[in-house]
């Protein structure tokens, strides 16, 4: 997929395009982390990840032996303003990281009514800076000036059972920078299960950049992993890994509608002949 130093002074533009839960932000991370050991091991100690707000920089993964001084570093909102009034950014040597693409994309920024514009410059003088990006969003919905100068595009997709632990891409190249236009390859992210506590998608929610859809969407993402962590923790020793609708509500606490749970259960669990009854065997 990517050759040596490849987040290195490169400027590339990947993006990666897949459904709400599939595991974006983690593959994000786990992508983040790969290439700060390879920088550091590799001597540049100048090294740094930029992203807008999701990576945990408390996390013990991304502490670095002999070092304070972390790696990482946030961006915000301001900060892309401020680049494109002045043409100067202070990010250099990295790599940048934007999860949510759509909702800095579709933020108007108030009475500066920038927008997908603004979005579209920032993208072009970081790249120009010579500093690879990696966007992620749920859709293609993105403008098209930003999807045509992405250099590979990762559909991202993941087996029910295996959520949050591991991650397939399919790698599509849209130029002949690292392989003919049109190639496909596939990749397998495994163990991703120790990245969990590298990120945390309630700190973007808790930005002033993301519209209510957005927000609502990813608060219903952390939901939805709340259900499930919580189901798997609870069947872990037991030996019948079946519960019904009211025991996970029950389980879970949390405040959805019995209809809003039962619908994710099918996504996650399979449906006994019982009714209301359902089996997770298959996600251990």
């Amino acid at each position: 997929m990517y050759h040596k130093d490849f987040f290195y002074k490169d400027s590339v533009l990947v993006g990666c395009i897949a459904p709400r839960g599939t595991g974006k932000t983690l593959l994000l991370t786990a992508l983040a982390h790969e290439e700060l050991i390879t920088a550091v091991n590799e001597g540049y100690d100048k090294f740094k990840i930029y992203h807008n707000g999701f990576l945990n920089p408390d996390a013990d993964i991304w502490k670095i032996p002999g070092e304070t001084e972390s790696r990482l570093v946030q961006y915000s909102l301001e900060d892309i303003v401020t680049t494109v009034d002045t043409g100067h950014s202070s990010m250099e040597n990295g790599l940048v990281l934007l999860d949510e693409a759509a909702s800095i994309q579709d933020n108007r920024l108030g009475a500066l009514a920038y927008g997908t514009v603004l979005f579209s410059h920032w993208i072009i003088m970081i790249r120009k800076i010579g500093l690879t990006i990696i966007w992620a969003g749920q859709n293609e919905e993105l403008d098209r000036r930003i999807k045509s100068q992405t250099d590979i595009v990762l559909y991202a997709t993941v087996a029910r059972k295996m959520k949050g632990k591991e991650v397939g891409i399919t790698a599509v190249y849209q130029n002949s920078v690292f392989s003919y236009e049109g190639n496909k390859r596939k990749f397998m992210f495994y163990n991703l299960n120790k990245f969990w506590d590298a990120y945390d998608t309630t700190k973007i929610i808790r930005t002033e950049q993301m519209s209510k859809q957005d927000i609502k969407m990813l608060q219903d993402e952390q939901v939805e992993e709340k259900i499930y962590d919580d189901i798997y923790k609870h069947l872990k020793t037991l030996p019948e890994k079946k519960l019904s609708l009211m025991e996970v509500k029950k389980l879970t606490g949390v405040d959805w509608k019995l209809s809003d749970i039962e619908k994710y259960l099918r996504f996650i669990g399979k449906s006994t002949k019982v009714k209301g009854i359902y089996d997770f065997e298959h996600i251990y």
